[in-house]
C-alpha cells in the first residue's frame, strides 16, 4: 500500500466492513495495460467482452467533459485518440462507481448531490490540467470523479450511523472530514484510498483520493502523485467556491499556495488574479454543460 500503514487499513476494514471487490475485467485491464507495448487490438478485445462497459466508455468519451472534436464511435478509435492509459482510467472510474451504487447510495449521489459534485470536480480538474498543460492522461477527470468514493462506502456500510453524522455536519456547517475523524478515527479520504488500494488501482489515483483535503496530515509532496493530488484538491474546493465578479475576497481554491506551487511550470508562478480568472472561466464553461449520466 503506497501511503496508509497496515494498522490504519485494518482499522478501516474492521469498522466499515469488508471492502467490496472490483470487477474482474478491471483487474485484467490494469494488468494488460501495465505493459507499455500492449497493442490497441488486445485492449479493445478485452474491454469489448463487457458491452455495458464499452457503451459507457464511449458515452463518457463523447461527453462535453472530454471535448472531442469528432464523434468516437468505436472502442479502437477511443484508444487511438485518447490513448491506452486514458481509456484504462475511464474503465477504472466507471467500474469503481458501479460497484458502490445501490438503492442506498443512489440517494446520496442524487438527492444529496454527490454525483453532481463529483462530476463537477472531475470537469474542473480535467480543464485545469489542460489549461496548465499537465498531460495527466485522463487521471485528472477520473481522480476528480472518484475523490469522494469513501463517502459512498461509509454510507453504504455504516448506514444510519454515518448518515446521521453526514447530515449533522451538513446542517451545522461542520467539516465532515473532521467529524469523521472524531467519530471513527479515520475519514472518507482514508477509506477511499484504502478501497482503491485494495483494488490495486494505480498509485497516483490512490494518492489523489487520500490527499484531496488540505487538512490531511500528510503533505502533498509526500504522496505518490503530487501534481494530480494538488489538482484534485484545488478542483474540490473550486466546486464549492463562488466566483462572482463582485466578490472582494479571493475564492478559497485560489489561496492554496502549497497546491498551486506544484502546478506551476518552471519559471512560471501563477499570480492570484490569474488563478482566479482561470478557475472562474472553467466554472462558467462547465455551468453550460449537461450533467453527465453514466
Amino acid at each position: 500500500m503506497p501511503m496508509m500503514d497496515k494498522v490504519a487499513v485494518e482499522q478501516i476494514v474492521s469498522r466499515a466492513g469488508e471492502l467490496p471487490a472490483i470487477p474482474g475485467i478491471v483487474s485484467e485491464v490494469i494488468n494488460l495495460t501495465a505493459d507499455p507495448n500492449v497493442s490497441i487490438s488486445d485492449v479493445s478485445k478485452l474491454i469489448e467482452r463487457d458491452p455495458v462497459m464499452t457503451s459507457r466508455l464511449l458515452k463518457l468519451s463523447n461527453s462535453a467533459y472530454y471535448g472531442m472534436r469528432q464523434v468516437v464511435g468505436t472502442l479502437k478509435l477511443a484508444l487511438v485518440i485518447l490513448g491506452v492509459r486514458e481509456v484504462r482510467n475511464i474503465v477504472v472510474g466507471i467500474s469503481a462507481l458501479e460497484v458502490l451504487r445501490d438503492e442506498d447510495t443512489e440517494f446520496l449521489l442524487g438527492k444529496r448531490g454527490l454525483w453532481a459534485h463529483s462530476v463537477l470536480v472531475g470537469g474542473i480538474a480535467k480543464k485545469l490540467a489542460a489549461d496548465l498543460q499537465l498531460s495527466l492522461q485522463g487521471e485528472d477527470f477520473i481522480a476528480g470523479l472518484l475523490h469522494d468514493i469513501g463517502k459512498l462506502l461509509l454510507w453504504k456500510q455504516l448506514g444510519p450511523e454515518y448518515i446521521e453524522l453526514y447530515e449533522r455536519a451538513e446542517e451545522e456547517s461542520l467539516c465532515l472530514y473532521t467529524a469523521e475523524e472524531e467519530a471513527f478515527g479515520f475519514n472518507h479520504a482514508d477509506v477511499g484510498g484504502a478501497l482503491a488500494a485494495s483494488w490495486n488501482l494505480p498509485v497516483s489515483l490512490i494518492s489523489a483520493l487520500e490527499l484531496h483535503h488540505s487538512v490531511s496530515a500528510q503533505a502533498l509532496l509526500d504522496g505518490q502523485a503530487p501534481k494530480l493530488s494538488a489538482l484534485v484538491r484545488i478542483a474540490n474546493v473550486a466546486a464549492h467556491d463562488d466566483f462572482a465578479l463582485e466578490a472582494t475576497d479571493p475564492p478559497a481554491s485560489c489561496m492554496d499556495d502549497d497546491a498551486w506551487k506544484l502546478l506551476d511550470a518552471p519559471g512560471r508562478r501563477l499570480a492570484l488574479d490569474t488563478r482566479w480568472k482561470i478557475l472562474a472561466g472553467i466554472r462558467e464553461e462547465l455551468k453550460e454543460m449537461p450533467l453527465l449520466d453514466l
